[in-house]
């Protein structure tokens, strides 16, 4: 069978042989080159599991998962990748291609629901949307000095060890709270699965509306807060959001 044992089950005895199985599909797909292992988890992957170990059809939570893998903007290749590891946990040398059918066309999808830029589950917008505002600041450099040097990242991060269930639930509340402290056409984005940051302009009373943010909502939700000034030159802007984004070293004010 597989590397461990599964059936028709109801729940607390499916949901505890869903667990099981997450563990090593996730393994698998890391060994396989998924790179961030806070990005893996998706609502979609326990739905995946829970049907699988309750004996159910697994065409439409594929087509799920392939929805929610293009929504975080993993590419098509590499979400294959994921559901081969998947299948290879439950004991089959091959994703059967009903199952293969269904991620891609959720795939499909998901990629036109990107459109919005927009992450369904916060609310908040997506990555690739805080690049190109962070882009938009810097047009114009060689005519004089930026938009860009009135402004900072304040970021907001979840330790990424959080059981990803309890990691996204706080996500989800921190999106709601901070469409609610940052009123004045701020950007709010979701970096990752345990980051946020928010494109705000710079002032003199900015420190003093952190130093809130972090003794209230960072307190009472377990997440840090710092802010980072945007760099002189739009590449080392990238540069700057690659590491907030792949968990790189922190740049406190």
């Amino acid at each position: 069978m597989g590397e461990i044992e599964v059936g028709a089950g109801a729940g607390d005895r499916t949901v505890h042989r869903a667990r099981e199985l997450r563990t090593p599909w996730r393994r698998r797909s890391q060994e396989a080159g998924w790179s961030r292992f806070e990005d893996w988890w998706t609502p979609a992957v326990d739905v995946l599991c829970e049907t699988y170990a309750g004996g159910g059809e697994l065409t439409a939570p594929c087509t799920r998962l392939g929805e929610a893998r293009a929504r975080a903007g993993v590419g098509i290749g590499h979400a294959l990748t994921d559901l081969d590891a998947f299948t290879r946990s439950i004991g089959l040398d091959r994703s059967p291609f009903p199952m293969v059918l269904a991620l891609a066309e959720g795939w499909e999808r998901g990629g036109h629901d990107r459109d919005d830029c927009q992450d369904p589950l916060t609310g908040l917008a997506n990555r690739e949307y805080l690049r190109t505002r962070v882009g938009e600041l810097y047009r114009g450099i060689e005519e004089g000095v930026p938009s860009a040097f009135g402004h900072r990242l304040v970021v907001m991060a979840l330790d990424p060890t959080l059981d990803p269930w309890r990691r996204t639930a706080r996500l989800i509340v921190l999106g709601h709270e901070l469409r609610r402290f940052f009123t004045r056409g701020e950007s709010l984005c979701l970096v990752n699965r345990s980051r946020i940051a928010v494109l705000s302009l710079d002032g003199p009373n900015l420190a003093g509306e952190l130093d809130r943010l972090r003794e209230q909502t960072g307190w009472e939700h377990g997440a840090a807060v710092w802010s980072i000034p945007l760099p002189g030159t739009h590449a080392e802007a990238l540069s700057l959001l690659d590491a907030l984004d792949g968990g790189g070293d922190r740049f406190d004010r």
